[in-house]
């Protein structure tokens, strides 16, 4: 069970995994950054057109001021970078052609927009939504304006002792660095002078807010502030949760499944081990339900033959055993020098009859034992039937003068063709005809029929019958009614067990009714849907 479980989980997650994580081979992602591009492009052209429009008008000395102006209209973050900026992308910036487009995620998964500003050294970087970082300079920009007011009734001499005394009220440190010692960015820096505030985001995911002090000389820097909703913690609690659920779901369908597939190999075991009335016990919801039924049914076919071998074998060694004690006995005589030429016939005609017994039976056993076996799609082939059952109940007429065969067929089966074995059918219809004749007092009747989704052959006579108790084993090999004392005649049971075994072989029945005539009925039934090719 545990191999099949890793290799669902595998089969599950690791394209799962594969499709979460953003990489240059992801096709997801392929596809996104494709529809990204298209649409972020038609959306901001015209904003980047009128941005260009207002820095055309000035000397390109006085863009970083004329920029401050336009970010400080804008609801999120929005920088013109010197062609020496480092951005979160491997195409440095001065390789960007006048005209196209950058768009990528930056290291806090925010989507980003950068074009060169006409044809300078200059570039307008522009983020696409408002960040977890700027939403968190937002929601402080409240706070940090009444820290700002609180300190500006101070001198800056006591700046610092006053954040000192503000900062125990806080969950993060507050600090005040001059202008000329900051170290951040340059877009930064640039957003700072713009609209007096400004993040960061450090290395361990936290969020640190710098605000310019009236005299800019100064800078408050606020933080490291954890950002809300960012905790690594949380997204590993969802992951897990995501991942133990669907672990769960795969454990609740491999388990029955595990479970079942034990008990049909355990089965399987024990009737390879020679236990063959065991089967496979499954419930009928269980993904294998069909593999179990397969299996108890060949299970049923196996034992059925094999049970029938068993008698076979002991029927054969029963009826072996007279023919042969009539050999014995007739060479002993012929050997003992007490005999009359008269006996010597009798017993030469004794061993001759033993002889064709022998043979008989050995034939029909070869047949029953051909039959016995799934069908050889070689045999069969495409026949008129009618055409050669009439030839054959014609022949059985001349043969039996004294006696009345009658012989009908559907009319739209009269010159049908049927895909079957003909050597086998023809064999069957003739034992049936056989066993009609011998026990028939004046007519024997054979047709030719289709009922619904079957062909049927039908022979019947107007003799005794069978009684209904007995109907059931006059299929069974070296089974007669009537006729224990075998070694009288050539007969031995096996015409009629040929004749199932051949129904069989075309996926059919035989069976066994009162006639209407009187007598027996016996009928070869095979499906109209006929092997197949």
């Amino acid at each position: 069970m545990i191999k099949i479980f890793i290799r669902l989980w595998l089969l599950v997650f690791l394209p799962l995994f594969y499709l979460i994580f953003s990489t240059s081979y992801n096709p997801i992602n392929a596809i996104n950054n494709a529809v990204l591009f298209d649409r972020v492009t038609e959306t901001y052209r015209g904003t980047f057109y009128l941005i260009e429009a207002q820095l055309k008008q000035r000397p390109r000395s006085e863009w970083p001021t004329e920029f401050e102006t336009i970010a400080s209209n804008f609801g999120h973050e929005i920088s013109l970078l010197p062609v020496d900026a480092k951005i979160d992308h491997p195409m440095p910036l001065n390789e960007l052609a006048v005209g196209d487009y950058i768009i990528f995620s930056d290291s806090s998964d925010n989507d980003v927009i950068v074009k060169r500003a006409l044809d300078s050294d200059w570039f307008i970087y522009m983020m696409l939504e408002e960040s977890e970082n700027q939403l968190t300079l937002n929601q402080a920009k409240g706070t940090i304006s009444l820290v700002l007011r609180e300190l500006a009734g101070d001198a800056p001499s006591q700046w610092q002792q006053k954040l000192k005394q503000m900062e125990s009220h806080f969950g993060f440190s507050l600090s005040l660095i001059k202008m000329s010692e900051l170290v951040i960015p340059a877009d930064k820096i640039a957003q700072l002078k713009g609209i007096g505030r400004t993040w960061l985001t450090n290395d361990d995911n936290n969020t640190e807010l710098y605000a310019q002090l009236e005299n800019k000389q100064w800078v408050l820097k606020a933080g490291p502030i954890p950002l809300p909703g960012a905790e690594i913690s949380v997204l590993v609690a969802v992951v897990s949760v995501f991942v133990f659920g669907v672990s769960l779901g795969i454990f609740i369908f491999v388990f029955p499944l595990w479970r079942d597939l034990s008990q049909l190999t355990k089965t399987a075991s024990q009737f390879g081990a020679g236990y063959l009335d065991e089967r496979a016990v499954v419930g009928k919801l269980s993904v294998i339900s069909k593999l179990a039924s397969s299996f108890n049914s060949m299970a049923d076919r196996l034992e059925k033959m094999v049970k029938g071998q068993r008698d076979l074998t002991n029927a054969i060694a029963h009826d072996l055993r007279t023919p042969l004690s009539r050999l014995s006995f007739a060479f002993e005589m012929l050997e003992s020098g007490d005999v009359t030429e008269q006996e010597k016939k009798r017993y030469a005609r004794s061993i001759a009859s033993g002889i064709d017994t022998l043979d008989h039976l050995i034939q029909q056993i070869l047949t029953l034992s051909r039959y016995s076996r799934a069908a050889d799609i070689a045999h069969f082939g495409h026949v008129q039937l009618a055409h050669l059952l009439r030839d054959e109940v014609s022949q059985h007429q001349q043969e039996n003068i004294g006696l009345i065969l009658e012989w009908g067929c559907d009319p739209d089966l009269v010159d049908k063709t049927f895909f079957i074995d003909q050597r086998a059918i023809l064999r069957a219809t003739n034992n049936l005809i056989s066993n009609a004749l011998r026990y028939a007092d004046h007519i024997v009747r054979i047709n030719l029929l289709a009922n619904n989704d079957c062909y049927i052959i039908s022979v019947e006579d107007d003799g005794p019958g069978v009684p209904e108790k007995d109907r059931k084993q006059v299929f069974l090999p070296f089974k007669q009614l009537n006729n224990e004392q075998r070694e009288v005649s050539k007969e031995h049971g096996l015409g009629l067990a040929i004749v199932q075994q051949i129904a069989e072989w075309h996926q059919g029945t035989a069976e066994l009714s009162d006639s209407k005539l009187g007598g027996a009925r016996f009928e070869i039934r095979w499906p109209c849907n006929e092997i197949e090719q």
